[in-house]
């Protein structure tokens, strides 16, 4: 009687661990889940042929085929070592009978799953393919087979596999009786949830409320243009934050910093000609680098043209008031001109960029 020896031990785990490795691999380029997701498919599908939620695309779907079925071809050669390795005649005919029968059962399962989400219907995949294994290992290993008689293993383990493949249409049928029920907790628990985050929501609104009730003109410039950008305010409140800011003490020194900043935000500073900012040197200056900076941004074209036409009131505004613009002048015109060369003739888009690129060289001109 052959026995299962340490080298086949370890070609079984270096196999075992090169389909996991290839799994990762083949799900991580054929899914959008990145490296640890692709992993946890990869073994989920090994392990239970199947997973609960349908993987997205038709590559996906074949690859996690494809993944289920070479872990049955593994067993079907785990299942055949077993056989050999001395069994009774019933126990090698059941186990051939059972192996096919537990494929179909185990792929019917994991269909079911797709289908009927959240059942109990994963317990066949789930069990099935170490149930086999078990069996087949212990029948090779003389240690086990010294501790229970290979009959008695056999009945037990077969017997098992007999009743979860029996359990699939059960399974099933409860659990598409349980179906609405499912349905109607998940729903509830999502309606739990949005009214938390409702809650979160207000309870936040409640606080910026009352942060912009207290501002004052001793306020930090950041708060006030917080309020300046709230999303939806209405234009009369608008207008009360415009005025606040206006009033600022910090406001010059404050915007001066901002422009400076590594990566300054201008669209939070579309409407710095409103708040009452000095054209100062410094001011002048730092308005100018951000400016080139905001035309030279990664991106596309057109999203950087449609972020410096926000900045064109606060390019007239400083260039009518004394700064010299005329290098961010020049690099907003050469960047919104990439997006007329990769346009049409006729695009009904010309006519904005080109009268954006008019309105800068205007400015330009008046120096």
């Amino acid at each position: 009687m052959d026995s299962i020896s340490y080298r086949r031990f370890l070609w079984a785990l270096a196999a075992f661990t090169a389909l996991i490795g290839v799994g990762t691999i083949g799900f991580y380029e054929v899914t959008a889940e990145g490296w640890i997701g692709a992993f946890y498919r990869s073994v989920v599908t090994t392990t239970l042929t199947g997973i609960d939620s349908k993987p997205a695309g038709t590559g996906a779907e074949l690859f996690t085929i494809l993944a289920g079925g070479l872990v049955w071809i593994a067993l079907s050669i785990l299942t055949v070592i077993g056989i050999r390795a001395g069994v009774p005649r019933w126990a090698a005919i059941t186990a051939g009978v059972l192996l096919p029968i537990s494929a179909i059962a185990a792929f019917v399962a994991g269909a079911a799953c797709f289908e009927l989400p959240g059942g109990l219907s994963i317990l066949v995949p789930a069990l099935l393919p170490p149930l086999v294994a078990l069996w087949a290992i212990w029948v090779c290993t003389p240690g086990l087979r010294a501790r229970v008689p290979i009959g008695h293993a056999s009945i037990a383990a077969l017997g098992a596999v007999a009743a979860v493949c029996a359990a699939v249409i059960p399974l099933n049928i409860f659990d598409e009786l349980q179906m609405p029920a499912r349905v109607a907790a998940y729903e509830k628990k999502n309606e739990a949830i949005i009214a938390e985050r409702e809650a979160e929501r207000a309870q936040g609104e409640r606080e910026q409320r009352e942060k912009f009730a207290g501002l004052t003109p001793g306020s930090p410039f950041a708060d006030h243009l917080e309020y300046v950008n709230t999303y939806s305010l209405p234009e009369a409140e608008h207008e009360t934050s415009i005025a606040g800011a206006r009033q600022a003490t910090t406001r010059q020194q404050a915007a001066v910093k901002l422009l400076q900043a590594e990566k300054p935000q201008m669209f939070g500073l579309r409407e710095l000609w409103r708040l009452d900012i000095a054209a100062t040197p410094e001011l002048c200056s730092a308005l100018n680098g951000a400016l080139i900076k905001e035309a030279n941004a990664e991106g596309f074209d057109t999203n950087a043209g449609q972020y410096l036409e926000y900045q064109l009131p606060n390019m007239k505004f400083f260039a009518t008031a004394g700064c010299n613009l005329d290098p961010a002048l020049d690099a907003a015109a050469a960047r919104v001109q990439k997006i007329l060369v990769a346009m049409g003739n006729a695009d009904g888009g010309r006519e904005q960029w080109s009268s954006f690129i008019a309105a800068a060289s205007a400015l330009r001109q008046a120096h």
